[in-house]
């Protein structure tokens, strides 16, 4: 597929957008400023969730743009209520949290926005607020019997071969049923099965009347490959996983070498940058 002049950019947060201390390089802040006085939509497309990624999109200045965020299970701006919102059936949930519960892994389930565990004490959980700087509510053994259905769940491995192992195992176990991936190493996330990066940058791309040859969008995880593969333009960064690059049209540098300043650069605001 072919693309044409951009007018629509959907970044990933972790590992894009964001550097390696979870901040975000004042290069890629003017970039994404200039594009946006050149009349282009940018948007965060993430797997975080939303009261999250919008604290980052008012830090980029995005205004109105509806966010991508859930690994594609939602679609939200600041206007109101969610665009989209695809929950995972409830029976589903509680199914896969009794396998959760009965082999003690740890799991972070999300509702209305609000992340619930076991133990908030738990050095899983500790490790999640310490990196991403969100809290949750304890709910002790309740979190494995939900009453309202999720937006997702986390779970946490033990790394990349863990978590691949899990994903392959939920996607075969629960095929159609839900949507498996990840967006970190040890990270294990489900979804319901329509949801999905890709699937959800075409939603939003009609929503606003682009076409998605004229969609440019940018990622390094497993959960990005999709929405890469699906834009008119997708850029993988130079530290993204091989599995994504090859679905790439154009490898950015990496995220701590501003990939997304150099993108924005070269394919929108149409200046030299080095190669």
């Amino acid at each position: 597929m072919s693309f044409g002049p951009i007018k629509l950019i959907a970044s990933d947060l972790d590992g894009t957008m964001l550097d390696s201390s979870g901040e975000i390089p004042e290069k890629n802040s003017r970039a994404v400023a200039e594009a946006i006085k050149a009349g282009v939509i940018v948007t965060i497309s993430t797997g975080r969730m939303y009261c999250s990624a919008a604290d980052f999109a008012r830090k980029l200045g995005l205004g109105s743009a509806p966010i991508i965020c859930y690994n594609g299970a939602m679609i939200r701006s600041d206007a109101g209520e969610p665009l989209m919102h695809l929950k995972l059936d409830l029976g589903v949930a509680r199914e896969i949290l009794a396998i959760i519960k009965e082999r003690g892994i740890y799991v972070q389930s999300y509702v209305d926005d609000v992340i619930y565990v076991k133990d908030t004490n738990d050095s899983n959980f500790q490790y999640y607020t310490k990196h991403f700087g969100l809290g949750g509510k304890a709910l002790g053994d309740k979190v494995f019997e939900p009453q309202t259905p999720p937006t997702k769940f986390l779970i946490r491995t033990s790394g990349l071969e863990a978590s691949h192992a899990l994903i392959k195992e939920f996607s075969e176990q629960f095929a159609g049923r839900v949507y498996v991936t990840s967006s970190n190493a040890d990270f294990v996330e489900i979804m319901n099965p329509q949801a999905g990066k890709g699937s959800c940058l075409r939603i939003l791309a009609e929503n606003l009347g682009i076409p998605i040859e004229n969609v440019m969008a940018l990622g390094d995880g497993d959960n990005d490959a999709e929405m890469i593969e699906a834009a008119g333009l997708g850029i993988a960064m130079a530290n993204a996983r091989p599995e994504t690059k090859a679905v790439a049209r154009v490898i950015a540098p990496s995220n701590d070498e501003c990939g997304v300043s150099w993108a924005i650069e070269k394919y929108v605001l149409n200046k030299e940058v080095a190669e």
